[in-house]
């Protein structure tokens, strides 16, 4: 490995080699942002390529990088392990084709992919991930680590909590709250607020774990 991809040379570093991560790239690329390397710990992915980007690994070689990184995982509960454990500067990446009020705070590590639209007085957290053609609208919180999947719309004054998976094209009507770490099923429409560490499907949503 070139040392001088650690000290920050090349451009920004992802985490893991998997599908998510291949998005995180693109998203990089269309942003003109360039990709110095992919870290996984899968020693099999080691030498390989993602998108023409040389992997390396273990991730925990990060510990030493001098430049930026951005998680390309989208496990939650993985990303705030890795956060955890490397004490490193993350990036905030942006997809030129998605639409963010100039006035929303992003935290650090969050991504934000194509065709995503979040809306003036949101506010999304660190190392959250707001997918693919999602909708944040007004004045919804998107705390840390969570992740709002493809198609999914938050309406008006919405807090996902943080860790919380929203699925894809799920919609959650206005003026709820959801819990830390739960998780709403794909399609799922939720009309009440859910507690923490469950998880809801259907439409109306109901809690089934």
């Amino acid at each position: 490995m070139d040392p001088d991809i650690i000290k920050g040379r090349y451009g920004t570093v992802v985490v893991g080699a998997g599908g998510h991560a291949r998005v995180v790239v693109s998203t990089l690329r269309a942003a003109r942002e360039p990709v110095a390397a992919v870290f996984d710990d899968d020693p099999q992915l080691w030498d390989k390529r993602l998108l023409g980007v040389p992997i390396y690994g273990p991730i925990d070689k990060l510990s030493e990088l001098e430049g930026q990184a951005v998680i390309g995982i989208g496990d939650a509960s993985i990303r705030q392990t890795i956060v955890n454990k490397l004490q490193i500067e993350w990036a905030t990446v942006i997809h030129p084709h998605s639409f963010v009020d100039p006035a929303v705070p992003l935290g650090e590590g969050s991504v934000i992919f194509a065709g995503a639209v979040i809306q003036p007085k949101a506010r999304i957290g660190a190392h959250a991930v707001v997918n693919t053609s999602a909708t944040v609208d007004h004045n919804c919180i998107v705390e840390d680590f969570a992740q709002i999947a493809p198609g999914a719309n938050l309406c008006g004054n919405v807090s996902v909590g943080t860790g919380t998976f929203v699925g894809a094209n799920a919609v959650i009507i206005e003026n709820l709250k959801i819990g830390c770490w739960s998780t709403v099923g794909a399609g799922a429409v939720v009309t009440k607020n859910l507690p923490d560490k469950v998880v809801a499907v259907g439409c109306p949503a109901k809690i089934i774990k």
